[in-house]
């Protein structure tokens, strides 16, 4: 009975989900990898965690920057909907 009031997502919705979702595994890669470059003392494992950091960084920009513009065309189209 409920399901009949409840709002259908847009597939927009949908992709700003599936974003967000992505930037949190990201968060979680990105304390994961601090935490084992504070625990290692090998100077290539150290390296390793630097690049690793600098990858995530971007991939955590980028998908910032994707939830952002998808959030803005959804309420674009909101706004055009209520004119």
């Amino acid at each position: 009975m409920t399901e009949i009031f409840r709002k259908k997502k847009s597939g927009q919705d949908t992709e700003i989900e599936n974003l967000k979702k992505e930037l949190d595994n990201c968060r979680f890669l990105m304390m994961r990898n601090e935490v084992h470059f504070n625990m290692t003392g090998d100077e290539n494992l150290i390296a390793s965690h630097i690049y690793e950091r600098e990858s995530l960084r971007c991939q955590y920009n980028y998908l910032i920057r994707q939830i952002k513009e998808k959030e803005n065309i959804t309420e674009q189209q909101k706004i055009k909907v209520g004119e």
